[in-house]
């Protein structure tokens, strides 16, 4: 009996056993933890218990995070301690990545949580998001804008920087929407906008809005019609100021732009640019953004919160009257603070008169140019000026065309290194086939330069047929090489967007001889033919700068670097382009002896063919190309701008 007894006593130990072994297991705060860390980076409540409804919590949190939004920390748990009485102290580490701060906003807080059963319940605070935080208190972040730095010239003075303008616009406080949209109409007439877009625009705004339709400098503004201006209803001008170069066009596609950050560059810079902050859109504006515009400064303060319901009361928890839940009374206090940092200045290697000068030299040109100016000595680049129809395209840098007969130099140095010299005879005869293809010279040949001749007479006369006979002798593979001698396509960071040449190395039969004249498939930009013109003055690669002490990181195409000897021969031969041949523009120009070299390059499907005209020269320490998109042969349309910039740049 007694051991009967004993055995249900077993059995029924057992089950109760298995009962409790399939009950869940008491969760020791770390789960709650975790959820409670996810809730506050989320600032979303979801299913985390609380002292008091969720829903009122979510309020609180929504009314606290108003001030901060979109900026929000990622909240993590240091560690959870057990207490007595089934409580425990939840430690939550804050790390806030605030706008244009390198280093995080740290800090550590903490939630006190009691056991519910096999969960836990926490007490909501405010002070568990920031420990100085009140009941009724909310977050709210500013900014302080730093000083915008200065794109500087070579001599380090300012070429953009504070100008005044003026904000032109319509003021609709006091207007009815019928005149707000006349008035709108009115002003984007005057000032040259799209009036649809700028009619939406106004709309779009408040009642008692002040919405710009354009910035203009004092200049632009002093030319509208005033008469025009004062008859538009609503009309207001706003003065300012905005870092600006000298004029419009000055260096307009290399320095860049700024602005005031419009809602599509906050959404996109992920927190990383505010409202009423000024950016870089284009140019170096853009690409040395980071320097010039400095950090700002950011400053987090606790104020008073005004809650989504007027009149919300803290809950209690202890069954006593509830409190007021808002510290209206209380003042700001300071959470965290960064002082701005201003912006560093962008010293460029541009020297302001010869860019005005380059810029001046192509006023007149009615296609897409540019003009390049090199330092051979240093690379440093001394004016790159674009032309009015370039349209505020960096022609000469991004421009990419075919380099026709200046492209005979790298064609030469190629030659060269297959045992020629300039003294080598070549065949210029009026046509030559090559795989096919009939190669012609340009119109008005020279009839006395054909027959045999040196390849420096075929130089100075740009004979085609003479260098395009040699294609099955020099390689496509050793033209490019010889190219990249001198620069073309060699890798170089400029700090803003370049193109730096291209010479195929597999390019066959037809198009192998079009290459040896700068033709097929061969690409270069004016920034490249001025690299080419300063390397064959300075004997070995030149490496382009544009701003001072950056590291481009450049490297050269592959193949043999060029040699005193080879150099020497290349401007033996530029010489006589200037004294007997096409550059005779050049030839009296005071001081060193000027050197150079024309191209042309046929392009379109015209007939006759539309032409680029190209000129590179050089005298002393100084390097020009000159492009014009559709021009006459180079000598008649790009040389005397090449003899303008010369002058200039040697102070005539």
């Amino acid at each position: 009996m007694i051991r009967r007894a004993c055995a249900l006593a077993l059995s029924f130990g057992l089950v109760l056993s298995a009962v409790v072994a399939c009950s869940p297991p008491k969760d020791d705060g770390t789960a709650a933890a975790t959820a409670l860390a996810a809730a506050l980076t989320s600032h979303t409540v979801g299913a985390v218990a609380f002292d008091k409804p969720a829903a009122e919590v979510q309020k609180e949190l929504a009314a606290l995070a108003k001030g901060i939004d979109p900026v929000w920390p990622k909240v993590s748990v240091a560690q959870v301690a057990l207490g007595e009485k089934d409580t425990a102290r939840v430690s939550l580490n804050y790390s806030w990545s605030l706008p244009k701060q390198a280093k995080p906003w740290t800090y550590a807080t903490g939630a006190d949580m009691k056991r519910n059963g096999t969960g836990w319940t926490i007490t909501w605070t405010p002070a568990m998001v920031e420990p100085r935080l009140l009941p009724g208190e909310g977050l709210k972040i500013s900014t302080t804008y730093p000083q915008r730095a200065s794109i500087l010239d070579s001599a380090g003075q300012a070429i953009v920087k504070e100008r005044p303008v003026q904000t032109v616009g319509i003021n609709k406080d006091g207007l009815d929407e019928a005149q707000a949209e006349a008035g709108a109409k009115a002003l984007a007439a005057v000032v040259g906008i799209d009036p649809a877009a700028y009619v939406a625009k106004v709309k779009a705004y408040g009642p008692v809005a002040f919405v710009d339709a354009i910035t203009l400098r004092d200049d632009a503004f002093a030319a509208l019609p005033p008469g025009q201006l004062k008859a538009v209803q609503g009309f207001l001008a706003v003065p300012g100021t905005l870092p600006l170069a000298p004029t419009r066009t000055f260096a307009q596609a290399i320095l860049g732009s700024v602005h005031q950050a419009t809602a599509e560059d906050i959404a996109n810079s992920k927190g990383q640019v505010v409202a009423g902050e000024i950016v870089g859109g284009s140019g170096l504006q853009a690409s040395q953004g980071a320097q010039l515009e400095g950090t700002p400064g950011v400053t987090v303060e606790a104020v008073p919160a005004a809650l989504p319901s007027a009149g919300a009361t803290a809950t209690a928890t202890d069954g006593s009257t509830p409190a007021p839940a808002a510290a209206n009374s209380q003042a700001a206090k300071i959470l965290f603070s960064a002082a701005p940092v201003d912006g560093k200045d962008v010293k460029t290697t541009l020297v302001q008169k010869l860019q005005t000068d380059a810029e001046s030299a192509l006023t007149d040109v009615k296609t897409p140019s540019s003009v390049v100016v090199i330092k051979p000595s240093t690379g440093a680049i001394l004016a790159a000026a674009n032309g009015p129809d370039s349209n505020g395209y960096n022609t000469a840098f991004l421009g990419q065309y075919a380099p026709g007969s200046t492209f005979k130099i790298a064609t030469s140095l190629g030659l060269f290194r297959e045992g020629m010299t300039p003294a080598s005879t070549l065949s210029c005869t009026p046509e030559f086939t090559a795989d096919g293809k009939k190669f012609l010279n340009a119109p008005g040949y020279a009839a006395e330069a054909t027959g045999q001749v040196s390849m420096t007479v075929a130089i100075a006369h740009s004979c085609n047929t003479a260098f395009v006979s040699q294609f099955e002798k020099l390689s496509q593979a050793k033209l490019a090489d010889a190219a990249g001698a001198l620069g073309i396509g060699m890798t170089n960071n400029l700090g803003i967007d370049a193109f730096t040449g291209s010479v195929p190395r597999d390019s066959a039969g037809t198009e192998h001889a079009a290459s040896m004249i700068g033709q097929g498939k061969v690409l270069v930009s004016p920034l490249d033919l001025a690299t080419m013109m300063a390397t064959v003055v300075k004997g070995s690669v030149v490496v382009p700068e544009l701003i001072e002490g950056h590291d481009g990181k450049a490297g050269q195409v592959g193949g043999s670097a060029l040699t005193a000897k080879e150099a020497d021969g290349l401007r033996t031969m530029m010489r006589s382009v200037v004294t007997d041949g096409y550059l005779g523009v050049l030839a009296d120009l005071p001081g060193a002896p000027a050197i150079g070299k024309t191209g042309t390059a046929e392009f379109g499907t015209a007939t006759p063919p539309h032409t680029h005209s190209w000129v590179i020269a050089a005298q002393g320490d100084v390097a020009v190309a000159v492009f014009v998109e559709d021009g006459d042969l180079g000598a008649v349309t790009a040389g005397p701008i090449a003899r303008k910039m010369l002058q200039a740049a040697a102070g005539n």
